[in-house]
């Protein structure tokens, strides 16, 4: 339900809730098993897909005619041998950084750090993210969101130049509050797509559009549709210091647009400050070496981060009350984290995160004014392949 996360991620009328409270636990009950049913088919699908050798220029559309080597291990700076009456001189390694060749290296040019990305064809990733915010009282409102996506790339015209695809799907189990008729559960189906073109040396766009259906299932086709994007602009002003400005569209009752400005500043491989409104994040990497090998199955490079983040929280769903009546619900929450990610490109990546919740208002179109729930705690947990 968040910003970004991708999503990233409420709507109201006072009336009595007529809810049968042991068919919705039935419900409830049968929507975990087909969440976990799924997600156990894909992962396996995946991971069988992520085996398959590219033997052809078809099968891998990142290759751009050229074949993709082996990352070679880190080679120690050029000595020359010392004579009888010389010392030990050593030459500085003085190569310039690498330029981005993999989908993952530009997606994570915004300001996050990656191991080297072995995945050069179309998939990317496959993650699983559920979120869990507690009620507090009967004037509160929780929520447990269970989330998967996938993410897809193509060359638009080349690999520098990607369109990046993710289609996802979320259910939102719903808790109170007392005091609004709210359905016990949201849905949201989308697909983002998003083109990083390179427009100069050291500027590049960042554009994307996001249709998607938020609904319950029941609030109506036209009103549950809703067209999301962004659009920006990330200029390099030094090796490790870069300039974003744009602007995201959120096509939500309680917020329309926000602005996207800030830098992101990489002083080492070790830190990075995205301080970026609205998704800040601060990353330090943990341990002194983040390349370990693992077993026998040659070097698998993990990396361990811990982060301090916050987030622009909530939606937008097209519901219907139990007398019958339409309505469209908003809700939103600003959110403050601390979390710790175990980044691989061969293994499975995770993270989880504990955080604070507050400024959190639900909205009903037929009512018009926002209703406070509370401030609460998050705890969110996620896989990726």
């Amino acid at each position: 339900m968040a910003l970004g996360q991708p999503n990233g991620h409420g709507r109201f009328e006072i009336l009595e809730r007529h809810v049968d409270e042991n068919r919705g636990i039935v419900r409830r009950v049968g929507s975990r098993s087909v969440w976990l049913c799924l997600f156990a088919c894909v992962a396996f699908a995946s991971s069988v897909a992520a085996q398959v050798p590219f033997d052809s220029p078809m099968d891998n559309p990142f290759e751009d005619g050229e074949q993709y080597a082996v990352p070679q291990p880190l080679v120690a700076p050029r000595q020359r041998l010392p004579t009888i009456n010389s010392p030990i001189a050593v030459e500085p390694d003085l190569s310039p950084c690498a330029e981005p060749t993999t989908l993952a290296e530009l997606l994570f040019a915004d300001g996050r750090q990656s191991p080297s990305d072995y995945r050069s064809g179309s998939f990317q990733k496959l993650s699983f993210i559920n979120t869990y915010l507690p009620r507090k009282g009967g004037g509160g409102y929780g929520t447990e969101d269970a989330e998967i996506t996938s993410v897809w790339g193509l060359p638009l015209p080349s690999k520098d130049s990607p369109l990046v695809i993710t289609p996802g799907f979320a259910t939102h189990w719903v808790d109170g509050p007392d005091q609004r008729d709210i359905p016990a559960q949201l849905h949201d189906a989308y697909a983002e797509f998003r083109w990083l073109p390179q427009i100069a040396e050291s500027f590049r766009a960042d554009l994307a559009v996001q249709p998607g259906y938020y609904s319950d299932w029941n609030g109506g086709t036209a009103r549950a549709f809703r067209l999301t994007g962004h659009a920006s602009g990330i200029f390099n002003a030094t090796h490790d210091l870069q300039f974003v400005l744009g602007v995201a569209y959120l096509d939500r009752t309680d917020t329309r647009m926000l602005p996207i400005v800030g830098l992101i500043w990489k002083p080492n491989l070790d830190e990075e400050y995205r301080l970026v409104f609205p998704s800040p994040k601060l990353s330090y990497r943990i341990g002194s070496d983040a390349l370990r090998t693992l077993g026998n199955a040659g070097k698998q490079e993990t990396e361990n981060w811990i982060y301090l983040g916050g987030e622009l929280g909530g939606g937008t769903w097209a519901i219907r009350h139990s007398d019958g009546t339409s309505d469209l619900m908003s809700y939103s929450d600003w959110r403050v984290f601390l979390g710790i990610e175990t980044r691989s490109i061969r293994m499975a990546s995770s993270q989880i995160e504990v955080g604070y919740v507050f400024h959190r208002r639900i909205r009903l179109e037929s009512l018009g004014d926002d209703f406070d729930v509370g401030t609460t705690l998050m705890v969110r947990g996620g896989l990726s392949f």
